[in-house]
Formats: structure tokens, sequence, C-alpha cells
């Protein structure tokens, strides 16, 4: 079973925030930042991808 890479942690403003759910390799990171951008323009949302250490207060 693969494991989440990021998760949601705050919707606001019409603005989705995902985190890492683990330090990323630079690789990792690369590919999930492709990905995440991948969406963002598919959809026409706005997603940011946080670093790791960040801390919104925000998360559920």
């Amino acid at each position: 079973m693969a494991r989440k890479k990021a998760e949601k942690i705050l919707e606001k403003d019409g603005v989705i925030y995902f985190k890492a759910t683990k330090p990323l390799t630079k690789q990792e990171h690369e590919q999930l930042s492709d990905k995440v951008r991948y969406e963002s323009e598919k959809t026409e949302l706005k997603i940011v991808l946080v670093p790791f250490s960040c801390d919104l207060g925000g998360e559920e």
C-alpha cells in the first residue's frame, strides 16, 4: 500500500494548502511539486505546497 506524500492542511479564501507528511528528498519534492503544479493548472485552483516544517495553525 502506497503512503500519501502530502495531505491537505487548510483551505481558505479559495486556496488549498498541502503539506508533505514526512521530510522529502530533493527528488521526491520535485515530483510532488510537479504533481501539485499540474493539478493546479488542470483545475484552475490555487494550490500551495508548504514546507514539511511549516505550521499554518489551521491543521485539523
